[in-house]
């Protein structure tokens, strides 16, 4: 069996990432955009000792859950991986991941994925480069699937439509005056990428990342002419030759230095580096199954970990005694405070420094009776695991974005006096083969 071999395989189920799963002798073969039930003739990719990766040339025998995708840069494009499938199927996948990746827990509640019902025009915030094409015109888009190439695009099916009508906008302008555009291999030219980031109140805020400074005047007005929505803009300088899109080096061009957002009744001011979901309505319904599992009552004191802006934190508040956000990043607690003042709330204090430390100091001074985490894909910090363990934290509800990072702590929780109890999917990124998922310990008591 080698790389470029071409085989008549028929797909038996998905593996976790939404790959056909099928087998040749006792190997397993994974097939990109193959569904289960279909027959495919397929190309091998990768091969190693005991399973095999593979592309889809051909569909003889065709699933009915196949569907065209409406994406005209699907086949290029490394964003949206899911869009040859319903969405019916595409939430079954995300479901099935989530129960296989924890399948050896047991008496756990595995709640039906909460399901989205706007699967396009979704996403609130969009990074797009820039660069220039062997005929020297600007093109823009995202990158090829396992590449630094730009798939050139005019629109994006996920983005919202003002969006995408942004950066055509900014890319006539690039190219009508010329404008000097930064070569990521020789380290030269000027424009770098647009950030683009919007709010359910329909503000917009553009970050023009460059280089070096240059003068935006002339664009900017051309901008605010036709884009009534958008309320701020930003350069972001970044001179430095680096994969880290935006430095440190924010400066406000225009309108307000942040847009406000709601977020279940209460507002929350944005600024450029802020962390925010990048589905609204969506980011609702995760966090309001958090606060139902933690099931918060007045008489509580609750800790939210890696609190960010403090958006799960003020929603906790409305039900808590007391909740302590924690966070080690100093401009996300001041932008934290800020919003605590914005929403007129006097029960949440926002602490800035290492969780692990931050926690031991809250619980020897007082009860905490819930925990809440949201951390970054790489999972949590082994000290931090380690201090909630040893404060014995009677609940924790864990929200994670990556289900693998999320199972290797929970397993370390469950080794040390934890029960996994219940586990929420929840599709935040529509079209794509990511998942968000809530879950709920609780410590034993026996």
């Amino acid at each position: 069996m080698e790389v470029g071999q071409t085989f008549k395989l028929d797909i038996e189920g998905y593996d976790i990432n939404g790959y056909g799963v099928s087998h040749i002798d006792s190997k397993v073969i994974f097939v990109e955009k193959a569904l289960i039930g279909e027959t495919v003739i397929a190309r091998l990719t990768n091969v190693h000792k005991k399973y095999a990766f593979a592309v889809k040339e051909r569909v003889l025998k065709e699933s009915p859950n196949r569907i065209k995708p409406k994406c005209p840069y699907y086949d290029l494009c490394g964003g949206c991986d899911l869009l040859h499938l319903t969405y019916k199927e595409e939430c079954m996948i995300k479901e099935n991941k989530v129960k296989q990746t924890l399948r050896r827990k047991d008496n756990v509640i595995f709640n039906p994925i909460i399901s989205s019902n706007q699967i396009n025009g979704y996403r609130n915030k969009v990074m797009v480069p820039f660069t220039r094409d062997e005929e020297d015109d600007v093109l823009y888009g995202f990158y090829e699937k396992n590449s630094h190439k730009i798939v050139s695009m005019d629109n994006c099916l996920i983005s919202t439509d003002l969006a995408n009508k942004i950066l055509y906008f900014i890319n006539r302008y690039l190219n009508i005056f010329h404008v000097s555009i930064y070569n990521e291999e020789l380290h030269t030219g000027v424009f770098k990428e647009v950030m683009i980031r919007n709010t359910s109140l329909n503000e917009y805020m553009i970050v023009l990342i460059v280089s070096k400074e240059i003068d935006f005047s002339q664009l900017i007005q051309y901008l605010t002419n036709e884009f009534k929505e958008i309320k701020s803009i930003y350069l972001n300088i970044n001179e430095i030759k680096t994969n880290v899109v935006l430095s440190q080096n924010f400066k406000l061009l225009y309108g307000n230095p942040v847009i406000i957002e709601d977020i279940l009744g209460l507002k929350f001011q944005v600024s450029p580096s802020s962390f925010m979901q990048v589905n609204h309505k969506q980011c609702e319904a995760l966090y309001s199954e958090a606060l139902r599992m933690a099931n918060i009552t007045k008489n509580m004191n609750v800790i939210d970990a890696y609190c960010g802006m403090g958006s799960i934190t003020l929603n906790i508040a409305k039900n808590a005694n007391k909740v302590y956000g924690i966070e080690i990043v100093e401009q996300a607690i001041k932008n934290a405070n800020e919003n605590k003042l914005l929403n007129n709330i006097s029960n949440a204090e926002f602490i800035c420094g290492k969780c692990e430390d931050e926690i031991t100091k809250l619980v020897n001074k007082e009860k905490i009776d819930v925990i809440v985490f949201d951390p970054p894909r790489k999972g949590c910090d082994p000290k931090f695991l380690d201090t909630v363990i040893k404060m014995a934290i009677p609940k924790i509800v864990y929200i994670s974005c990556n289900i693998a990072t999320a199972k290797r702590d929970i397993d370390i929780l469950e080794k040390n006096g934890y029960q996994l109890k219940e586990v929420t999917p929840v599709d935040l990124f529509s079209r794509t083969s990511h998942v968000e998922v809530v879950t709920m310990l609780e410590l034993k008591t026996d």
